[in-house]
C-alpha cells in the first residue's frame, strides 16, 4: 500500500516536534478548522511557494531519481469525466518519462509524484510538514494513523478527472492557478449510502460522474499560498489554468475515519448477505463504533495469525 502508517508513539513525537519547531509553512485558521473540518471544504494558507524543494527543476530531478512506480504521468487533453483510475494508462501515448519531462508544456502533460518523502532530499521537509499538519488536526480529529503525499505537476489546461479518495486531504497550491470543484460527500444524489459502502470496501470502480452533478459543484480558486481542505471521501475535480501548476497534497486517515471506514465495510458485507438497508454510516456514532468493532472482531477470528503479525 502507498503511504505510511503512523503508530501512537510516532504520532506523539510529531506533536512534540510541531511544538518545538520555529518553522511554520502551514498557516491554517483554527476557527475554520473547528467549524468546517471534515464537514465541508474550506480554504487554507501556507508558504510552500517559498520552499526551494518545490520549484520545478528540483522536482523534475526528483522524478528522475525515484523508481518508475513512484512517478505516473499522462499527456494530452483529458476529458473531465474520464475514469480517474485508468487515465494514466489510457493517455500516455507510448511516451517515456524523460520524453515527457523534456516536452512537458507542449505535450500538455500531467504527472504525479507519489510519496516524495521516500527520497532522502525530501524526507526531512515532508516530515516537518506532517508535524505541522498533526498540530492543526489534533484539536479537532486526534490520532492520524496513516498518510500519503503527492506532488502534482500539470501543464496549462490539464484536468484531474472527477473522483473521490478514501481519506481526507489538504491540497496546497504552490505555483500557477487551478480551479477545484468539490461535491458534498453527504449528498445522496452524488453518492448513495450503498455507493459509499462499496467505495470504502474497495468493491469495483469508484462512483462515476454524471452530467446532472454539475449544478451541485462548489468551485474554489487556488493560487500560490492557498490550499483547500477536502473532507472525507468528498468527490472532486481539478482544472489547471493558463500556466504550469505545482501543488502538494497531504492525504491522511485518523482513528475516527478508520472507524467510519470499518463501519462502511461492515455495511458492505451486510449488503452482500441481502440486507438492503443496513443503516447509513454517520447517523449514529455509537452504532458506527459497534459496527467497526464487530468487523475487527470477525477479522481477528478469521485471520488471527496475520493480524498478530501486522
Amino acid at each position: 500500500m502507498l503511504g505510511t502508517f503512523i503508530t501512537p508513539s510516532q504520532y506523539d513525537r510529531l506533536l512534540q516536534r510541531a511544538a518545538q519547531s520555529a518553522a511554520q509553512w502551514l498557516q491554517f485558521d483554527a476557527d475554520d478548522m473547528r467549524a468546517a473540518y471534515n464537514r465541508r471544504p474550506f480554504l487554507v494558507a501556507h508558504r510552500l511557494q517559498q520552499h526551494p524543494l518545490f520549484d520545478l527543476d528540483p522536482l523534475f530531478a526528483l522524478c528522475r531519481r525515484l523508481p518508475a512506480r513512484a512517478v505516473r504521468f499522462r499527456v494530452g487533453d483529458i476529458p473531465p469525466d474520464a475514469d480517474f483510475d485508468s487515465s494514466y494508462a489510457r493517455f500516455r501515448q507510448g511516451l517515456t518519462l524523460e520524453e515527457t519531462l523534456r516536452n512537458f508544456q507542449p505535450l500538455h502533460a500531467y504527472l504525479c509524484i507519489y510519496n516524495p518523502e521516500q527520497d532522502a532530499t525530501y524526507r526531512e521537509a515532508i516530515d516537518g510538514l506532517l508535524a505541522e499538519l498533526v498540530a492543526y488536526t489534533h484539536p479537532v480529529d486526534p490520532g492520524i494513523t496513516w498518510y500519503s503525499t503527492y506532488v502534482f505537476i500539470s501543464a496549462q489546461g490539464a484536468v484531474t478527472p472527477y473522483h473521490m479518495d478514501r481519506e481526507m486531504n489538504f491540497l496546497l497550491q504552490i505555483r500557477g492557478e487551478k480551479t477545484a470543484d468539490l461535491w458534498d460527500q453527504d449528498d445522496p444524489v452524488i453518492m448513495t449510502a450503498a455507493q459509499k459502502d462499496h467505495l470504502l470496501n474497495y468493491d469495483g470502480l469508484r462512483p462515476p460522474y454524471r452530467p446532472e452533478f454539475e449544478a451541485r459543484a462548489v468551485h474554489f480558486a487556488l493560487r500560490p499560498g492557498i490550499g483547500l481542505h477536502h473532507p472525507f471521501i468528498a468527490p472532486h475535480r481539478v482544472w489547471t489554468h493558463s500556466d504550469l501548476s505545482i501543488s502538494l497534497a497531504f492525504t491522511f486517515r485518523t482513528r475516527s475515519s478508520d472507524r467510519r471506514t470499518a463501519a462502511h465495510q461492515f455495511n458492505a458485507r451486510l449488503r452482500r448477505l441481502g440486507v438492503q438497508h443496513p443503516g447509513d454510516v454517520g447517523k449514529n456514532a455509537w452504532v458506527d463504533a459497534a459496527k467497526a468493532a464487530t468487523l475487527h472482531l470477525v477479522q481477528r477470528l478469521r485471520h488471527p495469525t496475520r493480524l498478530a503479525a501486522g
